[in-house]
């Protein structure tokens, strides 16, 4: 049960710091598989498509080939580290609380 939790706890902002990283070392010239639901459905449009091109782009610095790619690149990228940051500061800030609560 308390594996459970621990996972529970953290499996947010370890799934997007492990996609950001991942993205920001994948060569952004490769085509490679495709991950398009859509895609894998027969549709030729998907939504999404760029994407991680984007962010890898956005990672390099490349902001011409980044919004090139996909234009919502760089602004996920800001999104995630900016909500990987909330939870951090939320988990410091409770257990900060909770140990005041505990020992005071």
């Amino acid at each position: 049960m308390m594996l459970i939790k621990i996972i529970h706890k953290h499996s947010e902002w370890l799934v997007f710091s492990i996609g950001l990283l991942l993205l920001a070392i994948m060569n952004p010239g490769d085509a490679g598989v495709s991950l398009c639901l859509f895609e894998w459905l027969g549709i030729e449009y998907c939504p999404g498509e760029g994407l991680g091109h984007s962010i890898s782009y956005t990672f390099r610095g490349d902001m011409s080939a980044a919004f090139e790619a996909h234009l919502a690149g760089p602004a996920a990228v800001l999104i995630l580290i900016l909500r990987i940051v909330f939870i951090w500061k939320n988990m410091i800030t409770f257990k900060l609380t909770d140990n005041k609560e505990h020992h005071g």
